[in-house]
């Protein structure tokens, strides 16, 4: 089958190449403009229009839809359209110009997270099942029926980085496997179930800003969830410090610092309660619980070990993370 393809990001790459080394031929590519990037702001190559090039794939860059771009679309001919990690709601005329079949590549069990941020959702909420679903495009965004899902498990050190190749490693074969049997029309898509819709939500930048009247939980969740981009992030002495990994200080190792966390009328949460080359950093927070910081990176610094940081930037206990 002829296929025209969407997409935009580094997680649409790999779908690009396994359909260009497939029984299907990619007719065209349709990507976003070349965006300014890096402390220089130079403009620099859409990452998926690059590889357009390397595979010898026509392309189409749009910053957004116009008329010239529906002028171009009639004239291309495919079978099948794949959106993947597109960054773009489809226009509602778009679809009325074709009748061939649109495919959305989405990283969730629909109808669970439905919109922009299915696994940043998937973590904030201490999900331990994820999947990839492949599903009709309609204009309501995420809510066309389903073609096919695979699940697999979250675990407790998998963060948003290491779920995006999840979803890359079971989902090619999945489309794939769609993607034939559409052309050997032996498929036919079922609807969501509509009573058991989750939405998820695009992220601010107030977001990213971890609270430490949280529980323990929820901040290293957020952790998991924002990993080194964008990043969850507290400040430090007016320094923002990102944190890229955390984990949930309990048990007998949380009992050794109960004394410690009795606050005084000044403290409060954030409270650096040890900062040690061999123990970590552990910073109080909500019910009196602890978060063990294990790697960050400071602003204008890299990216370092909790005892690298203790060395280099000196902290001790009894200061505070705001």
């Amino acid at each position: 089958m002829k296929i025209l393809f969407f997409g935009s990001s580094e997680i649409s790459v790999p779908f690009l190449e396994e359909i260009y080394k497939s029984r299907h031929s990619i007719t065209s590519v349709v990507t976003t403009t070349d965006k300014p990037a890096g402390r220089g702001r130079r403009t620099t190559p859409n990452i998926v229009k690059k590889r357009a090039i390397e595979l010898g794939i026509d392309f189409i860059q749009i910053e957004r839809f116009e008329d010239n771009f529906f002028d171009n679309f009639v004239k291309l001919e495919f079978d099948v359209a794949v959106v993947a990690s597109f960054g773009k709601i489809l226009p509602e005329r778009i679809f009325k110009l074709t009748t061939t079949r649109w495919l959305n590549v989405h990283p969730s069990l629909l109808p669970r997270y439905r919109g922009p941020t299915p696994i940043i959702s998937a973590l904030l909420n201490s999900d331990k099942v994820g999947g990839v679903s492949i599903i009709e495009v309609v204009y309501e965004v995420d809510a066309g029926n389903i073609y096919a899902q695979v699940k697999f498990g979250v675990e407790e050190d998998d963060n948003k980085d290491s779920l995006e190749q999840k979803s890359i490693k079971f989902g090619k074969p999945l489309l794939m496997a769609v993607l034939d049997l559409i052309e050997d029309k032996n498929i036919n898509p079922y609807p969501q179930d509509e009573e058991n819709v989750v939405y998820s939500y695009k992220i601010a930048k107030e977001d990213l800003k971890i609270s430490w009247n949280s529980s323990a939980m929820e901040i290293v969740n957020k952790v998991r969830a924002f990993s080194s981009k964008p990043g969850a992030y507290c400040l430090w002495k007016g320094l923002r410090i990102k944190i890229l990994k955390a984990g949930v200080l309990s048990g007998a190792a949380s009992n050794a610092y109960l004394d410690k966390l009795k606050f005084g009328e000044n403290e409060k949460n954030g409270l650096v309660v040890e900062a040690d080359k061999k123990t970590g950093i552990l910073v109080s927070c909500n019910k009196n619980e602890m978060v063990k910081i294990e790697r960050l990176k400071p602003q204008g610094g890299k990216v370092m070990s909790a005892a690298d940081f203790i060395n280099g930037y000196r902290l001790e206990a009894g200061e505070n993370f705001d």
